[in-house]
């Protein structure tokens, strides 16, 4: 079965994948173009919506949208593949949908990079006494299992004090709390921090890298937990609010915390102050 790929709209033409190879095509009619240009526009409104009731309203008729945008392209080129029919990319956003009924997945344009520690601190999700706290750790060789574990009485032997927040955030990373992480591939990556962390070899190159540095510690990660790293999928728990970071509501907050912390931490000795600076020079705090 055929698989479209379109590009930058639906304007730049895109590809179609068959059993017998990938080619080119040129862009579709404007009537075609403009409704699944309409249908990506409802897919993301969907996931932006924060109201729920409003949410789900939209989601049915972005749903029947991309229903409708699939039927169109096939009366061009045939029955599509029914899982994986349509992969539409806009420079709003895009989607992605089959031909079976079910609801479309938004497809996020251009890829979010890492928020940078700057983003994390001016969002509130972490704060500058964890980032210390971290550091100081490190410098002082404490093992990191304790920093997630006890970080409480960490932080006072460092001869430091942690906020309530930085608290919480540290210990829901800790070993003994990972059963609880609902997620299974969220569970799957901060299990696979954990053996990291342990061993101190990679702090710098887990995330960058997961899957040479996988098969250094002999830990399995699953397509799942790759595509996920490779893909920048702690970005996906953040969202964009008018060029503000806000949290996603999913578990991986706490790994896109993890890897921030980790790789400044593996790579850097500098003050707090030192390593939020943006680019133009000026501290943010």
């Amino acid at each position: 079965m055929k698989t479209v790929i379109l590009f930058g709209g639906g304007d730049g033409g895109g590809l179609i994948i068959t059993e017998n190879g990938v080619r080119p095509i040129p862009p579709f009619d404007p009537a075609i173009r403009l409704s699944l240009k309409s249908a990506s526009s409802m897919v993301n409104a969907s996931t932006e919506a924060r109201d729920e009731r409003v949410r789900g309203k939209i989601a049915k008729l972005a749903t029947s949208l991309c229903n409708l945008a699939v039927t169109q392209v096939e009366q061009v080129v045939g029955p599509l593949d029914a899982n994986r029919s349509l992969i539409f990319q806009d420079d709003d956003g895009g989607f992605t949908c089959g031909s079976t009924g079910k609801p479309p997945i938004p497809l996020p344009w251009p890829p979010r990079p890492m928020p940078s520690l700057p983003d994390l601190i001016a969002a509130g999700l972490i704060e500058t006494d964890l980032i210390d706290f971290v550091r100081q750790a490190r410098d002082n060789q404490v093992e990191l299992t304790n920093v997630f574990e006890k970080p409480e009485e960490t932080a006072k032997k460092l001869g430091l004090t942690l906020s309530k927040k930085s608290v919480k955030d540290l210990q829901f990373l800790a070993p003994s709390k990972l059963a609880a992480v609902k997620d299974k591939t969220d569970r799957e990556i901060i299990g696979f921090f954990h053996k990291v962390a342990k061993d101190g070899r990679f702090l710098d190159s887990w995330y960058s890298r997961p899957y040479e540095v996988s098969l250094a510690l002999k830990f399995k990660l699953s397509d799942t937990a790759l595509e996920r790293l490779v893909a920048g999928g702690a970005a996906a728990a953040f969202v964009d609010r008018g060029g503000s970071v806000a949290a996603g509501p999913v578990a991986l907050v706490g790994i896109a915390i993890l890897g921030i912390i980790a790789v400044t931490i593996a790579v850097t000795s500098k003050s707090v102050d030192e390593m939020i600076r943006d680019r133009s020079g000026l501290v943010k705090f």
